[in-house]
């Protein structure tokens, strides 16, 4: 593409600058829906909980569906078409809840269409943006990119939710969605603006001569080879799987189980964001103070802190709120300085020609699990009742931080430079 980094703010790169811009008001009106979305669900539409963990994995169900497919075909074509599409047709979409709820023709079938359809999409762009992102930043920059485009994330997470909240107690939940969507309009028109890019080129499958078969396998055989993307993708299937299972109830346990009203719901999601946002920004300096494995297995043992100390929350009552928030805070803190280390680390060690593949590979398997844990999260609730599952998921998200203290992982301590050979089989330093 033409755009290399600059010293200085990493903002001083405009087409960064852009898309970072583009992406943090995407960011805000996802948020928005992510609490206006499954409260359409239980107030307006009267969900159950084998629905609301339906919705929920719906959200994620096209990752392990389609996943693997769109990494081969987004790197076979230029990723900001695709990009582009996806906002625009996320757009259309989302946008149909709300005219459908004015016209009282909402019904719960439309709203797991509509979920699904949108899920697609952001398969198509979640591993074309993350593909996309190191043509804009050098490499050596990407871990203080996915920083910033995460601490922007965890910043929308903090007023997201409390904006819905707000705003759904004025107009109703499926009105709210109307932003989202607007959202996802004014990122595609953004994109149009960015530094175009070609398909990859320089290898058999960029020029679409490559079986499909054989074009999953490089995307395997990357993560496969290096120690701490094989570690941290096993990981991170179990920390989808329970993470998924206990927010598919969180907000049928807040509301129904504890008695907390929807607007204080939207502002115990604002506070608990908050520990997404420090965990944004503080993660480069954890890396640097503690080391790259430390640092991973501490991370990923707080969501079980978290949601263990949810699961105590009884009573409609300030004290019960403010615990609330404080046990999302814990929960919510950990991942993002999971997410910024080895998202970071996976773009900087992966040939442009393999970046869809091995992005689709971890994406597929993170995010495809999430629609089995939505499932499962659904289905404890309606069997055992909602505090157990909350209980159950807790102890399941120990799990992640276990395997890596058990791992090699542990022993790391710094992220080097890496050739651009994916056949490097580790280059993380122990000493």
């Amino acid at each position: 593409m033409g755009v290399t980094g600059q010293p200085g703010s990493i903002f001083q790169n405009r087409a960064f600058a852009l898309f970072w811009s583009s992406q943090s008001i995407s960011f805000l009106g996802t948020q928005i829906t992510y609490v206006a979305l499954p409260l359409t669900a239980v107030v307006v539409l009267d969900a159950t909980p084998m629905e609301a963990g339906l919705l929920g994995a719906l959200e994620s169900l096209p990752f392990l569906l389609f996943g693997l497919f769109v990494g081969v075909f987004v790197d076979r074509r230029a990723r900001r078409p695709i990009l582009i599409w996806a906002n625009a047709i996320r757009f259309a979409a989302l946008a149909w809840i709300p005219t459908a709820y004015a016209l009282d023709v909402l019904t719960m079938p439309q709203l797991l269409v509509v979920t699904f359809l949108v899920g697609v999409m952001t398969v198509f762009f979640e591993i074309a943006y993350m593909s996309y992102l190191p043509g804009l930043v050098d490499r050596d920059r990407l871990m203080e990119a996915n920083a910033k485009l995460q601490a922007s994330s965890s910043a929308a997470e903090v007023a997201g939710p409390g904006i819905a909240g707000g705003l759904i107690s004025v107009i109703s939940a499926p009105a709210v969605i109307a932003i989202d969507a607007v959202s996802y309009l004014v990122s595609a028109l953004a994109l149009v603006k960015m530094p175009a890019d070609a398909a990859p080129k320089n290898s058999a499958d960029a020029e679409g001569k490559q079986p499909i078969w054989a074009s999953l396998r490089e995307g395997f055989a990357v993560v496969g080879r290096n120690t701490l993307l094989r570690w941290c993708t096993v990981a991170v299937f179990f920390l989808s799987l329970f993470f998924s299972s206990v927010m598919a109830v969180y907000f049928l346990y807040l509301i129904r189980e504890v008695g907390i009203g929807t607007t204080a719901v939207g502002l115990i999601v604002a506070v608990g964001s908050v520990g997404g946002l420090v965990g944004a920004l503080l993660s480069e300096r954890l890396n640097t103070w503690l080391g790259i494995g430390p640092t991973l297995v501490a991370a990923l043992a707080l969501p079980g802190i978290g949601f263990l100390l949810l699961s105590t929350v009884d009573g409609n009552s300030l004290s019960a709120a403010a615990l609330a928030g404080v046990a999302t805070f814990i929960g919510f803190f950990g991942i993002p300085v999971f997410d910024v280390t080895v998202i970071s680390f996976r773009q900087s060690i992966t040939p442009e020609h393999l970046q869809g593949r091995v992005n689709a590979t971890v994406r597929s398997l993170s995010w495809g699990t999430l629609a089995l844990g939505s499932l499962m999260g659904g289905a404890l609730a309606g069997s055992l009742g909602l505090r157990e599952t909350v209980v159950l998921s807790a102890a399941g998200l120990f799990v992640p931080s276990l395997l890596l203290l058990l791992s090699p992982v542990r022993g790391m301590r710094h992220l080097e430079k890496q050739a651009d050979d994916p056949a490097e089989p580790s280059s993380v330093s122990s000493h």
